[in-house]
């Protein structure tokens, strides 16, 4: 293998930048390659479903790198034990650089020059030491093996697209610049088929149907959309319509930025590789989750339902042909929210294994005017639900529904991936704390 004589090349290029004392304010490995995926992440400006199936194949590949270093957990894919020796910085480097430059092959020279500011960082590369060779060459193979598996998990498969229809509560996309007729076909379909990361199947924690489009939760839903998610709403107010556009903007990498800071001081490599894989596996998982719900039902969005109630049978709604809502909705179906569950999926998870009282701010450099801090990660999960809803682009029983699958998955994922070995550690799975009901009712009908 070549791995050892390439370290040695980055060593090299290392001095003639001078990246050497970029390394003096640094946290540990694990979080400066988080910060790099964010970086990276924020350059691709991808759609979040590739967003996190990227973080979630980064952040599995370092746990297990260090994982199978330390032994303090159940390993997530990579069973086998490493090299006798080897160093888990190097290894946490190896895994998070070797993953981001098969999901980001366009920013290969920007890798390069972190992982030798990384490897600058470790005490002993001066000499090029037999343990940190071993953990270069043990994060590379562990990372190989999580590409190769992720590479036939279904995101590159191409199903019939899904254009929806013309029917009452049936999703068809909304007119463009460039598709007047709005026949597009809703994206990510593959994603309903995609294999989870956690879950035993895409359809594991799928909710009940839609509300009926001539019942009167369904009309109250439609009026309060209607009313505060329009472009020109009278009622929203500048809060809520800058939260809309916050929430829309942020991502992943976003909420990884907010939770960085809380991350204990006492905590090993091996734990917040751990916190850090479980938050990527939950939010990609929402997702898979929750497209598969969306292709499950179909449902319309607020444009057309609002547009076209005079079509859906209900007594109680009004069309308003001119409505268009603040926010330009994604392409695919309204029900249920993604932000919601994944989102939602997300917080759950923080609040197992950090409790639920923690203040984090959320920012995002796609609308870097604004920004909001959370007392608690549950505040977050519910905040997400409104936003959606002052955005005009979800209805209030689509983004409760999403909640309430996000917190069944947090918690699913807690109790499932990554247990302890041993005696438990800084972030020791428990109870989790604050006001966290249990999500019993996911898999009910939400008629």
């Amino acid at each position: 293998m070549e791995k050892r004589m390439r370290s040695k090349v980055v060593l090299n290029s290392l001095a003639s930048v001078g990246l050497i004392l970029a390394c003096s304010a640094r946290a540990d490995m694990v979080t400066d390659w988080n910060h790099n995926f964010e970086l990276a992440a924020k350059t691709a400006a991808q759609l979040p479903p590739i967003e996190v199936r990227c973080a979630a194949i980064m952040q599995t590949a370092v746990f297990d790198a260090v994982n199978g270093i330390v032994g303090k957990y159940q390993p997530y894919f990579v069973t086998e034990s490493a090299p006798p020796g080897a160093r888990a910085d190097a290894a946490v480097a190896a895994a998070a650089y070797t993953t981001l430059k098969a999901v980001y092959p366009a920013q290969s020279a920007t890798f390069d020059a972190e992982l030798a500011a990384s490897l600058a960082s470790i005490p002993g590369i001066e000499g090029d030491s037999e343990s940190i060779a071993r953990g270069l060459d043990w994060g590379q193979h562990v990372a190989n093996l999580i590409l190769t598996w992720r590479a036939t998990d279904g995101f590159t498969n191409n199903p019939p697209g899904f254009f929806g229809g013309t029917g009452p509560g049936v999703w068809r996309s909304l007119p463009t610049a460039t598709n007047p007729d709005g026949t597009l076909p809703a994206v990510f379909p593959q994603y309903r088929y995609m294999l989870p990361f956690a879950m035993s199947s895409p359809d594991q924690f799928r909710p009940g149907p839609p509300l009926d489009l001539t019942s009167e939760q369904y009309a109250n839903d439609v009026s309060e959309t209607k009313a505060i998610g329009r472009v020109d709403s009278t009622v929203r107010t500048d809060d809520q319509t800058a939260l809309a556009r916050l929430w829309q903007a942020s991502s992943i990498a976003d909420l990884f930025r907010g939770v960085r800071p809380l991350l204990p001081a006492n905590a090993k490599l091996v734990d917040n590789a751990r916190l850090l894989a479980l938050l990527s596996i939950a939010s990609c998982d929402g997702l898979i989750s929750v497209f598969d719900a969306k292709y499950t039902y179909n449902f319309w969005r607020p444009y057309h339902a609002i547009r076209l109630a005079d079509t859906d049978g209900n007594p109680l709604t009004d069309p308003d042909p001119t409505w268009s809502s603040l926010v330009f909705p994604p392409r695919h179906q309204e029900y249920p929210s993604a932000h919601a569950v994944a989102t939602g999926a997300f917080m759950r998870v923080l609040s197992h294994e950090l409790g639920d009282k923690n203040q984090f701010t959320l920012s995002s450099p796609g609308f870097p005017s604004f920004t909001w801090t959370f007392a608690r990660f549950s505040d977050a999960a519910a905040q997400v639900k409104e936003a959606r809803i002052w955005a005009g682009i979800h209805f209030r029983n689509s983004c409760n529904v999403g909640g309430t699958m996000g917190v069944a998955l947090g918690d699913y994922i807690v109790s499932h991936v990554m247990l302890p070995q041993h005696s438990p550690g800084v972030y020791e799975t428990t109870v989790p704390q604050g006001n966290l009901g249990p999500a019993s009712a996911v898999l009910q009908s939400q008629q």
